[in-house]
């Protein structure tokens, strides 16, 4: 046997061999026999590794085919089920945010109806959104305080400067329960100067219901597509947060935040929609029954939502909305109530911290920290906690406490 490279010069083949190409470039000279059995080798190689890449393509194909006919019955049994649920209610402490569910399974079946907008962007995440509800299902829990009584004393004795709105909470609170229906509380608008806890008054709400808590700030510019989501036709589309919060989240019952409201006007350019008008349907039970997210073009229930609008006076924002909540004048706590209402902060910051029983604030320290703002309360107690900390102290002074009171801080006492 002897070997040559394709492409040199060679003699001919002896006689009784054959030239066989065993590689890339090479080749051997073999007996006749033997070359004709390494070809046939060759050839039943070629035909098996072509029947294996054949059966591996039809294994491929059917496990497409499967999956596809699986997809399919799926999503005839979700229909099928979600068509069903419209003539039941949902289980107790439960509320139906979704209603029209069914209808969203059935377009996810069509890609093309599904593909709202040019952008492929926008479809793709417009179908993943929808995926996603139809996997949460339609109901979502209504988030309720386990002894409503006791937390609504709590939050009276907490913040007693705020008595008018928490009074409607209890109401409502009594009304729900006697009926057997979730709480509807009505939209609240919080009238007063800055610093009197408006936005942590929001805060202990969302608390006491153990729900969630989210917030539009109305002094920025991209508060009008903020609640119900921004036009579709941008391709930067976003849906709203009521549709974020309710439909993609936990609870039928978050408590919004509408953070200045006064201040939407200036916020806004001059081309720009009013962004207080995106409130008017949410407002509204009927309406907020059957809201429209813009964005992903998705109709739900959001008559639940708990909403705590704050303000300094009602300039700017109009009667028919005004009409749409309750208004409360809130003034500043007395001395004893500031006093209640910095132990109470403190105690939270704490908590928050897991550093209760570690750590603790003398009476002379709250009595300083009664003078400050809330926020500012807040602000405060974290920075003397963190000193604390750092300097290995159990004990927070009234000294140590105006340590950690700045500038800004210090020209609010009062």
């Amino acid at each position: 046997m002897s070997r040559r490279t394709v492409g040199r010069y060679t003699d001919s083949a002896p006689a009784g061999f054959e030239s066989v190409l065993v590689g890339q470039g090479t080749a051997l000279w073999l007996p006749v026999r033997a070359a004709a059995d390494v070809r046939e080798q060759a050839q039943r190689r070629a035909s098996s590794e072509e029947d294996g890449r054949a059966n591996e393509e039809h294994r491929r194909r059917e496990e497409l085919r499967v999956a596809a006919a699986k997809k399919q019955r799926d999503e005839v049994e979700t229909v099928r089920h979600l068509r069903a649920l419209r003539h039941t209610k949902p289980k107790a402490g439960w509320h139906r945010v979704l209603p029209q569910l069914a209808e969203i399974a059935t377009e996810l079946a069509d890609p093309k109806t599904v593909e709202h907008s040019p952008d492929k962007d926008v479809n793709q995440r417009r179908r993943k959104t929808l995926e996603r509800l139809v996997e949460l299902g339609p109901d979502r829990r209504v988030a309720l305080p386990k002894e409503w009584r006791t937390a609504v004393d709590d939050l009276e004795v907490t913040l007693p400067h705020f008595r008018a709105p928490i009074r409607a909470l209890r109401h409502a609170f009594a009304l729900a329960e006697k009926t057997q229906t979730p709480p509807r509380i009505a939209p609240q608008l919080l009238l007063g100067p800055p610093g009197l806890g408006k936005t942590y008054f929001s805060h202990r709400v969302a608390e006491m219901f153990g729900s969630a808590h989210v917030a539009i700030q109305f002094d920025q510019p991209n508060a009008g597509s903020g609640l119900r989501g921004s036009d579709k036709h941008w391709g930067n589309t976003e849906s709203g947060l009521l549709f974020n919060t309710i439909c993609l989240g936990k609870v039928a019952n978050p408590v919004v935040l509408l953070d200045e409201m006064d201040k939407a006007g200036s916020a806004s350019g001059r081309h720009d929609l009013n962004p207080l008008a995106q409130l008017h349907g949410a407002l509204e039970r009927e309406t907020a029954e059957r809201l429209l997210d813009v964005s992903v073009e998705v109709t739900f229930d959001a008559s639940l939502a708990v909403y705590v609008g704050t303000a300094n006076s009602l300039h700017g924002l109009g009667a028919p909305l005004v009409s749409r909540m309750e208004v409360f004048a809130i003034e500043p706590p007395d001395r004893w109530a500031s006093f209640d209402l910095a132990k109470t902060i403190a105690s939270t910051v704490l908590r928050r911290l897991r550093l209760e029983g570690r750590i603790a604030f003398d009476r002379q320290a709250l009595a300083l920290l009664s003078h400050l703002s809330p926020r500012r309360m807040t602000r405060a107690a974290e920075q003397a906690i963190a000193a604390a900390v750092t300097n290995e102290r159990r004990h927070i002074g009234e000294d140590d406490l105006w340590h950690e009171v700045d500038g800004s801080n210090a020209s609010a006492l009062h």
